[in-house]
């Protein structure tokens, strides 16, 4: 045999072996796809167990894909499991540094975990790119940050822009009436809270916000 013709065995061999290695790589790609959408399915049906399952081996199968991480990183927050969380969304941010989102469910996960200052960072860069999907909580998860670093002006401006966007915001008028209390501003606050009960006055909230008018004087 020469060694022209051993060479082109030789080739022809390494682009059989990539030829296999990416049509293995396509299958651990749909299989992955497949898992993530069997997650987010027992998600809707409140099966968190088995979506837990279903997510992890989506990541498992391909680290490659941000979506993936980011889904499993919402399912441990929502699990209580916080620095598992937040591994996820970095490792979500790591492979696409501009998947909005990411940045936000982090911020969340930091504040959490009272990290306010780097909650604040995740909030700020994740409204600096115009993929965001959900600007008015990101808007109101920034101005709770601010208010606990008694940043009072700066959770004030934030706080009001998220009302801008979504005016039946009830935690908006809520964490309002907070700024506004921590300020003085005790009849501005009043009528926050207010707008906060109307909004769900059995809810949550609204028992805290009916709360927060009793102690400011304000029995109606």
């Amino acid at each position: 045999m020469s060694r022209r013709r051993g060479l082109s065995f030789v080739l022809v061999a390494v682009v059989l072996a990539g030829c296999a290695a990416s049509k293995a790589g396509e299958v651990e790609r749909l299989r992955a796809r497949a898992a993530h959408e069997r997650g987010l399915t027992a998600l809707a049906d409140r099966q968190r167990g088995e979506a837990l399952v279903a997510l992890q081996e989506a990541v498992a199968l391909d680290p490659g894909d941000a979506r993936y991480h980011d889904s499993l990183g919402l399912l441990l927050l929502d699990l209580g499991q916080v620095d598992q969380a937040m591994e996820q969304f970095k490792k979500a941010l790591d492979v696409d540094p501009q998947l909005a989102d990411s940045h936000f469910h982090l911020g969340t996960a930091l504040a959490e975990a009272n990290r306010w200052e780097e909650a604040v960072r995740s909030y700020r860069a994740a409204l600096a790119l115009p993929t965001l999907t959900v600007p008015d909580f990101t808007h109101q998860n920034l101005g709770l940050a601010l208010y606990h670093l008694k940043r009072f002006g700066e959770a004030e401006q934030s706080l009001r822009f998220a009302l801008s966007l979504d005016p039946e915001m009830q935690a908006a008028y809520y964490n309002l009436g907070l700024v506004l209390v921590a300020e003085d501003r005790k009849e501005e606050a009043k009528a926050a809270f207010r707008q906060a009960r109307k909004l769900g006055p059995e809810s949550t909230l609204g028992q805290a916000a009916k709360e927060r008018l009793r102690a400011l004087g304000d029995e109606g």
